[in-house]
């Protein structure tokens, strides 16, 4: 498996170059925010007619985050080249706009990422997929946290605040505006900030941010330069716990011309998921490819790797919400999804 990290400088061309509309071809979606029925029939027929056992091409390419839910793909790796003959190589990326505009370029076959922003790259002109899910949400994957004192206590009291968060729209943003609206608190007060999680404990300190969002895989940080944060809401539970929180994309123009390989691809990465999910292979990625530290793989909470198809209802609800709150288009994301082979 090879790996190299892409830097900052490419994450801002490359947002460039999604902001720009770089499309693969294809149709566009219907008025009404969904695939047309002439698309969707042909990645059903493609789906119908596909062989896992018979792909395509030998390397499938992928942009990847650095971090524990990047093991399904590792892990699949081995399957998909004992079991199909297919190769799964990667490279790191910092940016989930560097993933997004190497698949629009062609650079890669495979990017991670939202249902969201799997939607906003079809608005942005690159036609795209669904093929699989990659982990779904769960209590504990990512909370907010305050400081006492701070007059925060709960979600709720985020409204006209400052919060430090990795990326400052998408998924978790709408979550938490939507809970203050939920509130009755006013939505769009809340400010959000583009941070790095280990930036996150000194801003609290020093009161440039109100509250920080934090993955649990970097909860050392803030237990370690903010010990007296207090958790004050989780992004993973109640109804956004098992929602698919990321996704395997790619372009509807590489899977019309390749739907064995994506279907090997989608055989293998589900029995990834199974075998990330029962712990030892998550623990050796942590170890051998992150390089963790023990003490680190001890307090680490692992993603929950998808094993098969993504439920309808729960791969639809954040760009539902994000249609409430920001008024985007409505669309049908089950019409970008690629139906999932009874052939493995």
């Amino acid at each position: 498996m090879r790996t190299r990290l892409v830097g900052v400088a490419a994450a801002t061309a490359a947002a460039a170059l999604v902001l720009v509309g770089c499309s693969n071809g294809g149709a566009t979606p219907t008025e009404t925010g969904s695939a047309s029925e002439e698309e969707q029939s042909e990645i059903e027929t493609a789906a119908a007619n596909a062989d896992p056992h018979a792909p395509e091409v030998d390397t499938l390419r992928a942009a990847l985050w650095q971090g524990p839910i990047s093991a399904q793909f590792f892990i699949a790796n081995d399957i998909a080249q004992e079991n199909y003959g297919l190769s799964l190589t990667s490279d790191w990326m910092t940016d989930a706009n560097v993933g997004r505009a190497q698949l629009a370029a062609g650079e890669i076959e495979l990017t991670p990422g939202s249902p969201y922003g799997a939607v906003q790259l079809i608005q942005g002109g690159t036609d795209t997929v669904i093929v699989a899910g990659n982990y779904i949400s769960q209590p504990g994957e990512v909370m907010v946290f305050a400081l006492p004192g701070s007059g925060i206590e709960s979600v709720a009291d985020l409204a006209g605040k400052t919060i430090a968060m990795t990326s400052v729209a998408g998924v978790h943003p709408n979550r938490i505006r939507l809970e203050i609206q939920k509130a009755g608190g006013d939505p769009n007060s809340l400010t959000v900030v583009a941070s790095q999680y280990g930036e996150m404990a000194a801003q609290l300190n020093s009161g440039v941010v109100d509250a920080v969002s934090v993955a649990a895989f970097a909860l050392a940080n803030i237990k370690k330069d903010a010990p007296d944060a207090v958790k004050i809401f989780d992004l993973g539970e109640g109804p956004y716990a098992g929602r698919p929180e990321n996704v395997w994309s790619t372009t509807r123009a590489f899977y019309l011309a390749h739907p064995n390989a994506i279907a090997a691809f989608q055989c293998s990465i589900a029995e990834a998921g199974k075998l990330a999910n029962e712990g030892p292979a998550m623990v050796d990625f942590m170890k051998n490819v992150l390089e963790w530290p023990q003490a680190v793989i001890d307090v680490a909470l692992p993603p929950i790797s998808a094993e098969g198809p993504i439920p309808l209802d729960k791969l639809q609800a954040d760009w539902d919400e994000e249609v409430a709150l920001n008024g985007s288009q409505p669309f049908d994301v089950s019409t970008i999804l690629v139906p999932w082979p009874t052939n493995c």
